[in-house]
């Protein structure tokens, strides 16, 4: 009985990270709507000590008028290095009501908590984070998963993990007949 309880959980658990990547995969921003979680890797090192380079975090969707401060979130922004929009996980540092508008003012847990982020848009406009902007609020992180992922996107690495898989099975193979 044990056993057929676990093997279920197992087939549960396998089934939903089966289809959560196979969301991820064909559409990316799907994953949020339909899970109502996204995993992300950190690729910077303003959120520590709370958040690592490397780390891989879970946010999940909420209800904007329940974020505070203090609240770690997850938005939207253009990124000047990247030359495109891209998502950045800071803190909310104070949350402002100008003209009906949910403003958020945030910044990275490595700078003063009175100085906050100055974020433009493709032309160099100064730009709020509203509302609209927010994905989520980080739940928890798993130390260092991140850049293991990010490993993953590296077909050498990839084929390089598939030869020593290859090797290993091999090896066990051979010994289990020599038993």
């Amino acid at each position: 009985m044990k056993r057929r309880i676990v093997n279920a959980l197992y087939a549960f658990l396998v089934l939903f990270l089966s289809l959560y990547l196979m969301t991820t995969l064909l559409s990316p921003n799907a994953s949020m709507r339909v899970f109502h979680f996204k995993l992300f890797n950190v690729l910077s090192t303003s959120m520590e000590p709370t958040i690592n380079k490397g780390d891989l975090i879970v946010v999940r969707s909420v209800d904007p008028d329940k974020l505070e401060i203090d609240d770690i979130i997850t938005f939207t922004v253009y990124i000047p290095e990247l030359g495109e929009n891209g998502y950045v996980t800071h803190r909310i540092g104070d949350i402002l009501y100008v003209d009906g508008v949910t403003i958020y003012k945030t910044h990275g847990d490595g700078v003063p908590s009175d100085v906050y982020d100055k974020w433009t848009d493709a032309l160099g406009n100064s730009y709020d984070i509203t509302s609209d902007d927010v994905l989520g609020k980080y739940v928890f992180r798993i130390p260092l998963l991140g850049s293991f992922l990010l490993l993953l996107e590296d077909p050498i690495f990839v084929l390089l993990l598939f030869i020593n898989g290859v090797i290993l099975y091999a090896l066990v193979t051979q010994i289990k007949k020599a038993s």
